[in-house]
């Protein structure tokens, strides 16, 4: 029997982290034990997930394994077919990319703004990844890149609409679409893409909900800068 000092829970199974907070769990006393027992009796305040997370580490070992599997098969069909193309790499890019995708959002506990801007910046980075590969074509970070930017920002309006009551919480991730925008814009003007207008209208649409984030939010704006920078 441990206690997590964070959430004020007690936790009646072996595990060493707190199911909430994942933080260290501390040992407790036999009085506190006691005291316990006396007020919630012999069952556990909170249930335990020890089974749950052993099926969740399993499926997720499964399914890197799966791909891990379904790789080296490509690996191998790519080496005996003429290798004109290595397109293998580019099925390992896009099950590293799947795996992790899985992993962040069943393993994590991280809020819905989190798995949001993981998954569009990985979106990038695949995109960035495959045009590079292929041959530096441009496309990814004039078209796609700036779509995904887009989509951010009408995903971000939609939950902040739906989570009215925790909606600044959203800002960081408005700060760091508009990074993405501005640094485009200058991959432009060193003449390393072509296109402009989308990139544009990306720091237009994001600029203006940063905007209406920062003189709306006022002082719940200042403090979520506070808690997630500590400044």
């Amino acid at each position: 029997m441990k206690k997590c000092e964070n959430c004020k829970t007690i936790v009646y199974d072996e595990r060493e982290t707190c199911p909430l907070c994942h933080k260290v769990l501390d040992e407790m006393t036999q009085q506190e034990m006691d005291h316990a027992c006396e007020t919630f009796g012999t069952g556990a305040p909170y249930p335990n997930v020890r089974a749950r997370e052993q099926r969740i580490r399993f499926v997720l070992r499964l399914i890197l394994f799966i791909f891990v599997t379904l790789e080296i098969i490509a690996i191998i069909v790519n080496v005996l077919t003429p290798p004109t193309f290595w397109w293998s790499a580019l099925s390992g890019m896009g099950m590293l990319y799947m795996y992790i995708m899985v992993y962040f959002w069943v393993k994590h506990d991280s809020g819905i703004a989190s798995k949001i801007g993981l998954m569009l910046i990985l979106t990038m980075f695949l995109v960035i990844g495959i045009d590079y590969y292929t041959g530096h074509l441009g496309w990814a970070l004039e078209w796609v890149v700036p779509g995904l930017i887009l989509l951010g920002d009408g995903l971000v309006f939609f939950f902040m609409m739906l989570n009215r009551e925790s909606w600044i919480s959203y800002s960081l991730l408005l700060m760091i679409f508009m990074v993405c925008s501005i640094a485009i814009v200058i991959l432009y003007v060193t003449h390393k893409i072509n296109g402009l207008i989308l990139p544009i209208i990306c720091i237009a649409i994001t600029g203006i909900y940063l905007l209406a984030t920062i003189i709306l939010g006022g002082r719940k704006f200042s403090g979520e800068m506070e808690r997630r920078f500590h400044v």
